[in-house]
């Protein structure tokens, strides 16, 4: 486009071709957003048709199952340790036994024996954390909340 631009009239006139200029940048911006849009909707297909291709391969997944510790965690015994309760109440005893130790989600995932759900005991934590159980530190660290009570 700089190759086309009429540079005596440039020179003469540069406020037209400034406004001209951002005119045309904003009507790129617009086609460049609906051109985001489109590959973000073509992607999205992209992948249900790679899922429904896999499951045509293997079979559709089975339906996950809900967690039954905290089902029953009333009423069975506390066979080994922290896995009877749910998981927020295993985590909270778990750090009231060092109250000043600073945790990370995955040093509490290791301690109750649940390195393969991270995220979820990393979320659990976050929660403590906004009902104020748990204090959440900067770098991602957990500190056991002592009680406000008087």
């Amino acid at each position: 486009m700089i190759e086309t631009l009429p540079w005596e009239e440039v020179a003469g006139n540069p406020d037209k071709y400034i406004q001209l200029l951002e005119e045309k940048e904003v009507e790129l911006q617009r086609d460049l957003y609906k051109v985001r849009q489109e590959l973000r909707l073509v992607r999205q297909v992209q992948k249900q048709m790679q899922i429904a291709n896999e499951w045509r391969a293997t079979g559709i997944p089975e339906q996950r199952q809900p967690e039954t510790d905290s089902d029953n965690a009333e009423t069975t015994p506390a066979a080994s340790g922290f896995q009877a309760a749910p998981r927020k109440t295993r985590i909270m005893r778990l750090m009231a036994q060092d109250p000043l130790r600073r945790w990370k989600a995955l040093e509490v995932a290791n301690a109750l024996d649940e390195a393969d759900k991270i995220k979820s005991v990393r979320v659990a934590a976050d929660e403590l954390a906004r009902s104020g159980s748990l204090i959440k530190l900067p770098n991602a660290f957990y500190q056991y909340a002592p009680s406000q009570q008087p």
